[in-house]
């Protein structure tokens, strides 16, 4: 919209930047959406595989994260996950793997399925995570094609799961003893 009113988008570069490369075009990995999970999981990959890394591809139309990103030397692309436009120059017919991060209860304009179906029509090998809420969602997912879902609340209800047995064990000190070693020095864009 604010190219066609003749303004400069976020996304736009200037005449004295320089070009974007082919490396850069190659988005491996290509995320739809940013929040606090995709924030979490970056930074996961920077502690424990920082070669994936760069090759990580953030799709997002919140500023803020498009410029914290950036300033990470993270690839990020300003846009609206919700139009087939953005996707398609996001370079997800490339990819090899398509993240969508947020539930649908985040999403605006879209939910997974639809992002699923668009991706799998237009990039028939890539390999597809989506994210679901709802356990009935997951079948749904699945036929519209995805090849993983994650479901973050069954994550979280197997890590109290084992606070609970380490409570009654008398461990709860060193389990939270490790959480506090896993967060310190933790720099997330959304923390």
């Amino acid at each position: 919209m604010f190219k066609r009113l003749g303004l400069r988008d976020l996304d736009e570069t200037r005449a004295d930047a320089e070009p974007e490369t082919t490396e850069d075009r190659q988005r491996r990995i290509v995320i739809l959406g940013f929040y606090r999970v995709a924030s979490s999981f970056l930074t996961e990959l920077e502690r424990r595989h920082a070669t994936l890394l760069e090759q990580v591809f953030i799709v997002d139309f919140n500023p803020t994260v498009y410029h914290s990103l950036r300033s990470r030397g993270i690839k990020v692309h300003y846009g609206d996950i919700a139009h087939a436009d953005t996707l398609a120059h996001a370079g997800i017919t490339e990819a090899e793997i398509v993240i969508s991060s947020l539930p649908d209860s985040l999403l605006k304009g879209t939910t997974n399925e639809r992002l699923v179906r668009h991706v799998r029509a237009v990039n028939a090998s890539a390999k597809i995570i989506a994210t679901a809420d709802v356990l009935a969602e997951i079948q749904t997912l699945y036929a519209a094609g995805a090849d993983y879902v994650t479901i973050a609340r069954l994550d979280q209800a197997n890590e109290l799961v084992d606070v609970v047995t380490a409570a009654e064990a008398g461990l709860i000190d060193d389990m939270r003893s490790r959480l506090e070693a896993r967060l310190k020095d933790r720099r997330e864009i959304l923390p």
